[in-house]
């Protein structure tokens, strides 16, 4: 007689016989089980949504081991204990539980080696308190650094007055030199007056020293008055009386025309290329000063020992911010001064007469009245960029 196979069941009886199919144990039973099972499918489901949304999980692989195919080998075992009531299949009932207890053994040995790293993961209140620590740092990083910013502050402002008094000095004191030159003419003349002494040729001789005298005068008050006049430029002026509304391309155009003499004396080309309408709420005197300094630095920095006189100023729009690039075809600036080029009073041409406020009045209007930045872009021989981007606003906050 040949051994029964493994799958039969035709030599048992359903597990409903144990019931005495009393159907009160008996549908008690089988809704546990469907229920259960069901249960059990759902929280593998979940377990396999939860590994695959949350990449950065550590052994996502024990999650699949413990989750999935042990949820699932118990689920499919509840749901083959419902159905043995009527169909003897213990052959298969057996084979899942087997699998359900290789599965359980194989977690529960795997757990204590995975175990100290869990214990390590920081629970909530640990994160609170650590990010509590990261934010006291923070705070105290940012008093740091408010702390840093003022003293720069006041070492700039060291530095401007300094800057302020080496600059103004030199004009006023040629001034002095030559007022006190002109009273000791004068008290000389006058002497020779009362004793009837002067001549004709002494007269004229002091007239033409009165002349040079106040002519020199004249002109070290002048750059004396230019730069007071630079230095509150310094300061930005962000009052709103002057701000309106104003078409960028027909305002530039004029700004230009009253640059076009000096260009011309230079022999310089300058293109301007804006959309007829851009238009832009804010102080136009800014704009003024930013693109009469950048020609002014080209003219007399960039354009000095060079045929190439090229300017390109090109405006666009890439919202929320107006771009202006402004280009020339000089000399270029070396690595060394770009680092230097918006610092105050900072020049390569003292010597000739330049204050160095130019750069850093378009730094200060840019960065403080425009709240924009500014780049630098150049090589020697190569020519120099300006890249200017500030928030574009087109309100027309006047009505």
């Amino acid at each position: 007689m040949a051994a029964p196979s493994f799958f039969d069941n035709n030599d048992f009886m359903p597990h409903g016989m144990c019931y005495l199919w009393q159907a009160d144990i008996l549908w008690t039973s089988v809704i546990s089980d469907v229920l259960t099972g069901l249960a059990y499918f759902s929280i593998t489901a979940a377990v396999i949504i939860f590994v695959k949304k949350r990449q950065d999980l550590p052994y996502p692989w024990f999650f699949l081991l413990a989750g999935s195919v042990i949820f699932l080998a118990c689920g499919t075992s509840h749901l083959i204990s419902a159905m043995v009531i009527w169909e003897p299949i213990y052959g298969i009932s057996a084979i899942v539980k087997a699998i359900t207890a290789v599965t359980s053994v194989a977690t529960g040995i795997v757990i204590w080696f995975i175990l100290p790293f869990f214990i390590r993961l920081p629970s909530p209140s640990m994160l609170e308190k650590k990010n509590q620590a990261l934010q006291d740092s923070l705070n105290k990083l940012n008093l740091a650094q408010l702390s840093l910013i003022e003293s720069k502050k006041m070492a700039s402002l060291g530095g401007l007055v300094a800057g302020v008094a080496h600059e103004i000095n030199t004009p006023l004191g040629i001034s002095i030199t030559a007022v006190s030159h002109l009273i000791d003419t004068t008290d000389e003349l006058a002497n020779h007056f009362i004793l009837k002494q002067i001549s004709s040729k002494e007269f004229s001789r002091y007239i033409e020293q009165t002349k040079l005298s106040t002519n020199l005068i004249k002109i070290n008050l002048q750059r004396s008055a230019d730069l007071i006049n630079n230095f509150k430029l310094v300061a930005v002026d962000q009052s709103d009386k002057n701000l309106r509304l104003f078409q960028v391309k027909k305002y530039t155009n004029k700004i230009l025309s009253n640059l076009h003499p000096v260009l011309e004396k230079k022999h310089c080309a300058l293109t301007l290329k804006c959309a007829d309408d851009i238009t832009l709420w804010g102080d136009p005197g800014v704009l003024t000063q930013i693109i009469t300094n950048l020609v002014m630095n080209s003219v007399i920095h960039a354009f000095e020992n060079t045929n190439k006189r090229n300017i390109t100023i090109e405006i666009t729009t890439t919202e929320p911010f107006l771009l202006l690039t402004y280009t020339d075809s000089g000399c270029g600036i070396n690595e060394q001064v770009q680092q230097k080029i918006f610092e105050p009073f900072f020049t390569t041409r003292r010597a000739k007469g330049s204050s160095g406020l130019g750069m850093h009045i378009v730094f200060n209007l840019v960065t403080q009245s425009l709240k924009g930045t500014i780049d630098c872009i150049s090589h020697l021989g190569q020519g120099t960029q300006f890249i200017l981007k500030f928030p574009f606003d087109t309100r027309d906050n006047s009505t």
